[in-house]
């Protein structure tokens, strides 16, 4: 039964479209893969044979017995050792799944897809040095149905795993996958990314145009995203607003190609038609929702913000850039108390968060909190330096604390670096100056 079997599984990665990581979508499906010519017959077939018919039903843990008798009845079955580390996979016992295909490799080393599938497993387990090496065996060799597609995708496995680490690698994978299957859009939109990363932009451009021929809705909003980057860095819209127009009129429910047109739209100064583009995007999104508040608060429409951002904060209130843009928008329409509040939330969340100090020292100066407003300003000086405006503030908090050294200092600190450009503080900073002299 062994010479004459032909029916082999092996998992086939739907290799995700994000250049950032190596995503497996694994799924069984029966490829023919002959045996080396002149494989005497296996006493391990009849074993092969029902656990495959469970293998094409996803029963893996049925099979994974019989497959572990088969490999000790013929532990020079290639095919037993590569069928146990599908059915391992399967049941997600990665260490016992590498091994199995190793095993299988150590005998017969000349099998695409047995390379093909460790090295994703590897991918996936972050071993990704060893996974590289199984994948490039891969592409050398022969798969046994749909020769040029399979090899093609072994390839763009390859250059996601060397998109980091060796770009000029990464880039000659991607040109091999797309010599492959040139009617597949994967590598090209790779390479758009690859490109636009490197300041490559015209040959990004004809890429993701390459992959917006492509046909598959998903692969055609990632590479309108990558246009409308370009388009935004070279401020060469017209192109870019047409293509996801277009794309909007055959898809028009796409969220984010709304969010897309939107983006552009607000890099052009269309702010009122951006805001309408986002508003026609639907209102149950989170992200839509950000947009949305971010875009009214640069209209300085902070009051129909407002509640967008307490909605969000209420569902994502670790998120600390959230939570300065909602301190903001509150800091905006005056109210001092919840703005102090929020940014006080977001600096404790992420500390590094330079800008957010300022904006905190102002809240908590007109909350007529003096001691939380200069504790606020020192940090911002420690990650940012100081600039007039801070000298002022500091000056005026220290004044209303009566340290009035310390606060001479800085009201001269904050007329030097001033120089004539702030009258109406100026004037403020010297009568201070006066009166504070005549307290002496």
């Amino acid at each position: 039964m062994a010479a004459a079997r032909c029916n082999k599984y092996f998992v086939t990665a739907l290799l995700s479209l994000s250049a950032a990581c190596l995503c497996a979508q694994q799924t069984s499906s029966a490829v023919h893969r002959h045996p080396v010519a002149g494989q005497p017959a296996s006493n391990s077939s009849a074993l092969l044979d029902q656990a495959e018919a469970l293998l094409a039903k996803r029963d893996y843990a049925s099979a994974l017995p019989l497959l572990r008798q088969a490999t000790e009845t013929d532990a020079r079955s290639y095919q037993a050792w590569y069928d146990l580390g599908y059915a391992e996979q399967g049941l997600n016992h990665d260490t016992e799944a590498v091994a199995a295909y190793k095993r299988s490799l150590e005998i017969n080393p000349k099998v695409f897809e047995t390379n093909l599938d460790l090295g994703l497993l590897l991918a996936g387990s972050g071993d990704s040095e060893h996974a590289i090496s199984y994948l490039q065996a891969a592409t050398q060799l022969q798969p046994a149905n749909h020769p040029d597609a399979s090899r093609a995708r072994a390839w763009l496995a390859v250059g996601r795993l060397q998109l980091n680490r060796n770009p000029a690698a990464a880039e000659q994978a991607f040109l091999e996958a797309a010599k492959l299957a040139p009617a597949e859009p994967q590598a090209p939109l790779l390479l758009g990314e690859l490109y636009a990363n490197s300041g490559k932009m015209e040959q990004a451009t004809n890429q993701y145009q390459l992959a917006l021929s492509g046909g598959q809705t998903d692969v055609r909003a990632q590479a309108l995203r990558g246009l409308v980057n370009i388009a935004i860095a070279t401020k060469h819209y017209g192109e870019a607003e047409s293509n996801v127009r277009q794309y909007l009129a055959t898809s028009p429910v796409d969220v984010q190609a709304r969010l897309l047109l939107g983006h552009l739209l607000a890099a052009q100064g269309k702010s009122e038609e951006a805001l309408t583009q986002l508003n026609a995007a639907g209102a149950g999104d989170d992200t839509v929702l950000r947009e949305r508040a971010d875009l009214l608060t640069a209209l300085h429409r902070e009051a129909e913000a407002i509640p967008i951002y307490q909605h969000l904060v209420e569902h994502r209130g670790n998120d600390a850039q959230l939570r300065y843009e909602y301190g903001l928008a509150l800091l905006h329409r005056k109210q001092w108390a919840p703005a102090e509040e929020q940014l006080l939330a977001a600096v404790k969340l992420n500390p590094n968060l330079g800008g957010a100090y300022g904006d905190l020292a102002v809240a908590a100066d007109e909350n007529q909190h003096y001691d939380l407003s200069l504790k606020a300003l020192d940090i911002r000086t420690k990650l940012l330096g100081d600039n007039p405006g801070t000298y002022f503030l500091r000056a005026t908090a220290l004044d209303h604390l009566r340290r009035y050294p310390e606060a001479t200092q800085n009201y001269r600190q904050f007329l030097a670096a001033a120089n004539g450009k702030y009258p109406d503080e100026e004037w403020k900073a010297r009568h201070r100056l006066i009166a504070i002299q005549k307290l002496k």
